[in-house]
């Protein structure tokens, strides 16, 4: 069971345009990189005569990301420092040096890679863009809650757009942009760094983090079950003859996820916990594999890519409902993200697996793998039914109480006057901190920066807001006027 315990999220402010196009630009270089590997492609799949052959590449693929995903939850970020751990941009540049030998070493030979090679090629390639997609975490997450939603899925959309893109291009001009794709997302990810900072709360060490998230132990198991059910569509996909339709139903599909996410996440977000978001999938999943069971040709494909619509919703929702968590519970996002992934990751694993069964085996088809499937989200719908309600982080979650109402009339306040103020989103979180009476040795170790730093931030915020006292700020806020207005209205 989860802890009930909460700590107050501080607002973050809107980043400009320009920073919000960095990130979803430098994030769609990652999932095109993720949609190619993952689903059907025109380069590097038609070299490959057996489908069983696709199906353990993938799950190499897979198992190599989940274990970067279980690892990453594991690290702590140091935020003072301004830069993640080295052996991240390791693996990134691991991901396109193995994109660049594996096309040179298949043409030097002019015959088939051993095995060996390419699961290891496949699986070094998966944690590579681990490493890519968790470089982006604290950036996203140092963001507020509505850039969170619309990156995640804005990212997702165009993502999927130049997936489209490299699978139309001649082999050695995809097989380039698989090599240019993962490093110039990661020059963007260091401008957007430099900039924007990293989450204070990816420097929460593991343990910590782990007390304060309080996940329950249903959460591994409804993101393990729901990954197995997406593993199979996405393999079934692999079995398709690759052409235009197919590469541009895909993009759509992908399209058609990211939006409903985009929606769902304006119209419901605060209303809704994560245990609602999961039970909204089941709609995808049913619709899409009985269609898979009693249907070939046409219907089936679009079956398959009806449950990469439901990924992409899971994915982006889940995200950014994740890491909205991780500040309410000042735990790391690097934890929160990294666990449901790790989950998540392993589940399709296991359903490539399915697929890799019935392909080697020959004694099922994927018509009934389908069947399975679906009896499995028939266990699962009994499951989350039963489970308990806080299955998962809803960080708007709390109770309808006279002291909520007040504190969150104070918050409102607050950011209007921070608002109103032009302080920076680093100032406006010393605000409010010092809004609620906090001292420096207080924020410092909740900010995770230095005594100086918070007496430098201080000086920032009264002389912007031309006051000159703790009392004189909470004036300020009780009329909802920074005092630098309200002296130059007197004036």
């Amino acid at each position: 069971m989860e802890k009930s315990t909460r700590t107050e999220e501080i607002p973050r402010q809107a980043p400009s345009s320009a920073v919000m196009l960095c990130v979803v630009g430098g994030l769609s270089l990652f999932w095109a990189c993720f949609f190619t590997l993952l689903m059907r492609n025109s380069f590097l799949d038609p070299s490959l005569e057996n489908l069983w052959y696709h199906l353990a590449l993938r799950i190499a693929l897979l198992v190599g990301f989940g274990a970067c995903a279980f690892g990453v939850s594991r690290l702590r970020v140091d935020s003072t420092a301004r830069r993640p751990p080295l052996v991240l941009f390791a693996g990134v540049a691991a991901f396109s040096l193995v994109a660049a030998l594996s096309p040179l070493a298949y043409l030097a030979l002019n015959a088939p890679l051993p095995l060996a090679f390419d699961l290891a090629a496949w699986a070094l390639s998966g944690a590579g863009l681990g490493c890519l997609f968790f470089l982006w975490v604290p950036v996203v997450s140092n963001m507020d809650k509505s850039f969170t939603a619309r990156c995640m899925a804005f990212s997702a959309a165009c993502g999927g757009f130049v997936y489209l893109i490299i699978n139309l291009l001649p082999s050695y001009f995809s097989i380039t942009m698989l090599v240019v794709c993962p490093l110039a997302s990661l020059v963007a990810q260091r401008i957007v760094a430099h900039d924007a900072g990293l989450c204070e709360n990816a420097g929460i060490p593991y343990a910590t983090s782990k007390e304060n998230a309080g996940l329950s132990w249903s959460f591994g198991i409804i993101y393990i079950g729901y990954g197995i059910v997406f593993g199979l569509g996405a393999g079934s996909v692999t079995q398709l003859s690759g052409d235009v339709a197919l590469f541009g139903g895909t993009a759509a599909f992908i399209l058609l996820g990211s939006g409903i996410a985009l929606v769902f996440m304006n119209r419901f977000s605060g209303r809704m916990s994560q245990i609602d978001v999961l039970r909204m999938v089941f709609p995808f999943l049913v619709v899409s594999l009985v269609c898979m069971t009693l249907f070939t040709g046409v219907l089936y494909a679009l079956s398959n890519l009806l449950l990469l619509a439901g990924y992409l919703f899971l994915v982006v929702v889940s995200v950014a409902f994740e890491v909205q968590a991780s500040r309410a519970r000042k735990a790391s996002p690097l934890f929160f993200v990294g666990m449901s992934q790790t989950a998540l990751s392993g589940g399709m694993a296991g359903g490539f697996a399915l697929g890799l069964l019935a392909s080697a085996t020959g004694t099922i088809d994927f018509a009934v793998l389908s069947g399975i499937a679906l009896g499995l989200v028939v266990l699962l719908a009994l499951f989350i039914t039963f489970a308990p309600r806080r299955a998962t982080t809803d960080p708007d979650e709390a109770a309808d109480t006279p002291d909520t109402h007040e504190q969150g009339h104070w918050k409102v306040r607050c950011a209007a006057v921070a608002h109103d103020a032009g302080l920076s989103a680093r100032e406006t979180e010393v605000f409010f901190l010092l809004a609620k009476g906090r001292g420096i040795e207080h924020i410092q170790n909740k900010l995770c920066i230095s005594g100086h730093t918070v007496k430098t931030h201080t000086y920032n915020i009264y002389r912007k807001m031309g006051i000159n006292s703790r009392e004189e700020l909470l004036d300020a806020i009780e009329a909802g006027v920074p005092g630098a207005l309200q002296s130059r209205d007197r004036a």
